[in-house]
């Protein structure tokens, strides 16, 4: 296997702590609170080329077991929400 290392440009974002997953149904009230927090704090949210802003779902909790033949399965390791490992975020404008 060989490693490739890409350079990416400097990011300004701003997040908020969260213990679930991307697909559950409390992400979207999430994401707009932060939205609304960035808003009031003066900050300007990036916007991709269809002028919405962009948000991402950092995981924390999920393990890849890689094989010789590349990527083998994802594990989702179960903890608690209140732990609250993963983030939601959005990017802003430097």
């Amino acid at each position: 296997p060989e490693t490739i290392y890409k350079f990416q440009e400097r990011r300004k974002v701003a997040v908020v702590s969260y213990g679930g997953f991307p697909q559950d149904p409390e992400v979207s009230g999430l994401r707009k609170k932060l939205y609304d927090q960035v808003i009031k704090d003066g900050l300007k949210p990036k916007l991709d080329e269809n002028e919405r802003p962009q948000f991402f779902f950092r995981q924390h909790n999920v393990k890849a077991c890689c094989t010789e033949g590349g990527l083998g399965m994802v594990v989702y390791e179960w903890r608690p929400k209140f732990v609250a490992l993963n983030e939601i975020g959005i990017e802003l404008e430097l």
